[in-house]
């Protein structure tokens, strides 16, 4: 992980430290405001950051390289969506973060297996871990991080139809486009909605 990404985080987790997640007692909320912000642009960059590296792949090498960056993007995300589960308080947002963890855990799962038969390794996607549970969460926190996270998912996955042959490498990313760009549009609506 890049060391902006580390202080972003660093910084968001400071913001919204104390009870609950809440800001700390007499902490300017405009410092929430701009981490979150930060983190938002990092979360951009870094997908940003995967696209263009996949972006002159194609065939195997494509497939092998998407599995590896979209299993770490997972993990990403799974790692958010267990702290929102843990300290969200928004019904909806705790489930749809829920509804993450199940479903990314399984594609990575799926992306794993064909590393194993590609490659005949192991791997182990790399995620945010226990950088993520010093931060605690807000509903706020959780929408504002993984709306530029799908979209940098979004952005990988459309490379696929024109980059690789493998139908379920395909398959995969059309599903991943799908269920993202839903995600995107409802927890953008989630959080116009917020006061």
């Amino acid at each position: 992980m890049n060391r902006a990404l580390v202080l972003t985080l660093l910084l968001t987790g400071a913001a919204l430290a104390g009870g609950g997640g809440a800001p700390m007692s007499g902490m300017d909320h405009s410092v929430q405001g701009m981490a979150q912000m930060s983190m938002a642009a990092d979360m951009q960059a870094m997908g940003e950051r995967m696209t263009a590296e996949l972006q002159p792949l194609s065939g195997r090498a494509f497939d092998i390289r998407f599995a590896q960056l979209m299993a770490d993007h997972h993990q990403m995300a799974v790692d958010m969506a267990r702290v929102e589960v843990a300290g969200g308080t928004d019904p909806r947002v705790k489930a749809a973060a829920q509804t993450i963890i199940t479903a990314q855990q399984r594609e990575i799962a799926v992306m794993q297996g064909w590393l194993r038969a590609w490659t005949g390794q192991e791997y182990a996607p790399r995620g945010m871990g226990k950088l993520m549970e010093i931060m605690g969460s807000t509903d706020r926190w959780f929408l504002t991080g993984m709306i530029p996270h799908h979209r940098g998912a979004v952005e990988m996955a459309r490379l696929a139809p024109t980059h690789t042959a493998d139908a379920q490498v395909r398959a995969l990313a059309a599903d991943i486009v799908r269920t993202q760009t839903t995600e995107i549009a409802r927890f953008t609506a989630w959080l116009a909605a917020r006061p």
